[in-house]
C-alpha cells in the first residue's frame, strides 16, 4: 500500500523575475557542454544539483552545501507555509526528430502532462508497492546519498506512474484549475507558484492545500502500486537514508503520473558505438540475425522506413509472437534491418527468464556487450550524424517499448532492463519543486 502525504515545498522565490534562468534539466541528462551553459549563471540550481565532470564527489558535495546555504541566506529559495500537495504540469511539444519515432495516431501538436507531487513513504524496491525496472550502479547511488544526506535536501522529484483507468486524480486537477488539457487557462485566483520555460517546455506548479481535496487524493492512492519511471538511483539513495537512523528520511519526493495519460510518452535510447572492430561485429550479426540492407538515400527520403519496418512486428506481437526481435543498424554506408533468429531468441528468453525487452537484451548480449564507449541518443537523425561525422563507428536503432512492457518487467519478471532502455517524456526540471529531508 502506497503511503503519501503533503509537505512544505521549497521553491525559487516567486518575487524573483528571472526564475527561468535559475532552473536546469535533471542532473543525469547534463553533459559537459550543458554544465558549462547553465553554470555560467551564478544563481542556477545546477550549482547544487549536478556534479561537474572531473570534480571529485567530496568537492561537489561541499560546493553544493555552500551554494544551497547561499540560496537560502539570499532568499533565492523559500519554503512554503502550508503542508500541501502540488500539481506539476509540463506542457511541451516534440521536435520533428522525436515525433517521427511515434506512431501517427499518437502524434499531437501539444502534450500536457499532470503529476501529483507528494512525499511517498520509502520501502525496499520491488518488495511490495514500489517497483523499479532499471539497473542501478553503486557509484551513482552513493553520490545521491551523500548529496541528500549532507545537504538535508531532496532537489528534484523521482518520477513514477500509477494506474487509474477512470482518471480520477487528473480530473480532480482539471476541475480544481478550471481547464481541460492540452488547453491552458490560468485562473487569477489559482495562479501557479512556479511558471517557467526550459528548452521549449513550460513547467508549472500549483499548490493544493484544500483538506477535502487532499484527503480524497490520499484515498484514491491508498491501494495503488507505483512504478518508478525516472530516478532509480535517487530512490535507492532515499531507501539507504531511511535505514540510516537519525540521519535520513522515511519519505522521498515524487511526481506521480497516471500511466494511461496520453501525454506520458515512452521512447527508446538508440546506441552509437564509438570504437569497435567491424569485422568481428559483422560476424556476430550474421551468426544471430537475418539481414536486410537499404540504400543510405533512405536518410533523406524515407526516414520513417526504418521505424515502419520495426513497427511491423506490433501486430504480430498482438497475435502472440513475442519473439520477433528486430533492430535497425547504420554503418555509414547503408541501413540494415536485423531480424533475430527466432530459435536463438527463444533460447535466450528461456535462459534469462525474460520475454520483455529482448531487442535491447539481444543487442547487448550478442553484438555490443557492455562497452564504456556507447553514446545514447534519443534522436535517430542525431545517431546517424554521430556515425557520419566519424565520432562513432556504428549506430543501432531500437523500437520503443510500451508502458505495459515496463510494468510486466517489474511486476511479473521482476528483472531490470539494461542501462538506458527507456526514455520517458516529459522530464521534470531541477529547481521547480524541492523539499527538506524529513525524518
Amino acid at each position: 500500500m502506497v503511503e503519501i502525504k503533503p509537505f512544505k515545498a521549497v521553491i525559487l522565490n516567486p518575487e524573483l523575475k528571472n526564475r527561468a534562468e535559475m532552473v536546469c534539466p535533471v542532473y543525469d541528462t547534463i553533459d559537459a557542454s550543458l554544465y558549462e551553459k547553465y553554470s555560467a549563471k551564478r544563481n542556477n540550481v545546477i550549482c547544487f544539483t549536478t556534479r561537474k565532470e572531473g570534480a571529485r564527489e567530496n568537492e561537489f558535495v561541499d560546493f553544493a552545501k555552500q551554494n544551497l546555504n547561499r540560496f537560502f541566506n539570499e532568499c533565492l529559495l523559500i519554503e512554503r507555509e502550508k503542508r500541501s500537495f502540488y500539481i506539476y504540469g509540463v506542457r511541451y511539444k516534440l521536435s520533428e526528430e522525436i515525433m517521427e519515432q511515434i506512431p501517427e495516431e499518437d502524434r499531437r501538436e501539444t502534450y500536457f502532462a499532470f503529476g501529483l507531487v507528494a512525499l511517498v513513504k520509502v520501502e525496499k524496491l520491488n518488495e511490495d508497492s514500489i517497483l523499479g525496472h532499471e539497473r542501478t550502479f553503486e557509484a551513482n547511488t552513493q553520490e545521491r546519498y551523500r548529496l541528500m544526506k549532507e545537504c538535508g535536501m531532496i532537489f528534484s522529484p523521482i518520477v513514477a506512474e500509477y494506474n487509474m483507468p477512470n482518471h480520477d486524480i487528473n480530473r480532480i486537477f482539471e476541475d480544481y484549475l478550471g481547464f481541460r488539457r492540452p488547453d491552458l487557462k490560468i485562473d487569477e485566483h489559482r495562479k501557479p507558484i512556479v511558471d517557467v520555460e526550459l528548452n521549449g517546455a513550460r513547467h508549472l506548479l500549483w499548490e493544493v492545500s484544500d483538506e477535502e481535496i487532499m484527503d480524497k487524493i490520499q484515498h484514491l492512492m491508498k491501494n495503488k502500486r507505483i512504478l518508478i519511471l525516472d530516478g532509480h538511483h535517487r530512490y535507492t539513495a532515499s531507501h539507504r537514508l531511511s535505514i540510516d537512523k537519525g540521519k535520513g528520511t522515511a519519505y522521498t519526493l515524487m511526481t506521480l503520473l497516471e500511466g494511461g495519460d496520453r501525454a506520458l510518452l515512452l521512447l527508446p535510447w538508440h546506441r552509437c558505438v564509438k570504437k569497435c572492430h567491424m569485422e568481428d561485429l559483422w560476424t556476430k550479426v550474421k551468426e544471430n540475425f537475418k539481414i536486410e540492407s537499404y540504400d543510405r538515400s533512405m536518410r533523406e527520403h524515407e526516414m520513417d522506413s526504418i521505424y515502419s519496418k520495426l513497427r511491423e512486428r506490433e501486430s504480430e506481437r498482438e497475435h502472440g509472437n513475442e519473439f520477433d526481435v528486430r533492430l535497425g543498424m547504420y554503418d555509414g554506408d547503408k541501413f540494415y534491418l536485423l531480424r533475430a533468429d527466432e530459435r536463438k531468441i527463444r533460447k535466450l528468453a528461456e535462459e534469462r527468464g525474460e520475454q520483455v525487452g529482448l531487442d535491447v537484451i539481444s543487442l547487448h548480449e550478442w553484438i555490443i556487450g557492455e562497452p564504456e564507449d556507447i553514446v545514447f541518443m534519443s534522436s535517430l537523425r542525431d545517431a546517424i550524424k554521430k556515425v557520419d561525422s566519424g565520432d562513432c563507428r556504428v549506430a543501432f536503432f531500437l523500437k520503443p517499448l510500451r508502458i505495459t512492457d515496463v510494468e510486466y518487467k517489474a511486476q511479473i519478471e521482476k528483472k531490470a532492463f539494461p542501462q538506458k532502455s527507456t526514455l520517458f517524456l516529459p522530464k521534470v526540471a531541477e529547481g521547480i519543486v524541492m523539499c527538506r529531508n524529513l525524518l
